[in-house]
């Protein structure tokens, strides 16, 4: 029942308005440095700054310690330096308080259309997070469904050529996304 989250990166507003619905008394903020998807934030958001995340001063993301979540919402990947975002919001996020992130794996067969910025692993992400200073707390894989047969067939092969375990490759390329739950680590 957060207060105050901070959506890093406009979005389409679906998490905002579901959280909504279950905590109607929430405050949403989004942060978005293209003016476009900052005025479309307005829809959902209490409150909107366009703002970079990678260039935004000190006083910037002080003026939001008190953000009891921080959301990435396939953004994360996106920054032009993923640790310093991270880096900042550790620097004035409270001890309670959480970054909820979802970030697209990079090994997903399906690849999107605009590929991330920095492409992710499990591994990179929870790296990620750590040198930031957080502990991942919960974590979930968003799996879309069964892979395809081609794809299954093209993992096989791959599998047999390389030497590496199928279920490692199929397990790799199953997820789309990454659901990581981070805190402050101290």
């Amino acid at each position: 029942n957060a207060r105050l989250l901070v959506q890093a990166g406009a979005t389409d507003g679906t998490l905002a308005r579901q959280y909504r619905t279950t905590y109607p008394a929430s405050s949403f903020l989004a942060v978005d440095a293209d003016l476009t998807l900052a005025q479309q934030a307005r829809e959902y958001a209490d409150r909107v700054h366009q703002a970079n995340l990678d260039t935004a001063s000190d006083a910037f993301y002080k003026h939001l310690e008190w953000a009891d979540c921080w959301i990435f919402d396939a953004t994360l990947e996106n920054f032009a330096d993923p640790a310093h975002v991270l880096a900042r919001v550790r620097s004035v996020i409270q001890c309670d308080a959480c970054i909820v992130a979802r970030i697209a794996n990079a090994d997903y067969w399906l690849k999107p259309e605009t590929s991330p910025r920095h492409a992710m692993t499990a591994a990179n992400a929870l790296r990620l997070f750590e040198g930031a200073g957080f502990r991942v707390v919960n974590g979930l894989l968003l799996n879309p469904g069964p892979l395809p047969a081609d794809v299954d067939a093209a993992l096989r092969l791959q599998a047999a050529q390389t030497g590496a375990a199928f279920d490692a490759l199929r397990d790799a390329a199953q997820p789309s996304h990454y659901l990581f739950k981070a805190m402050p680590a101290r």
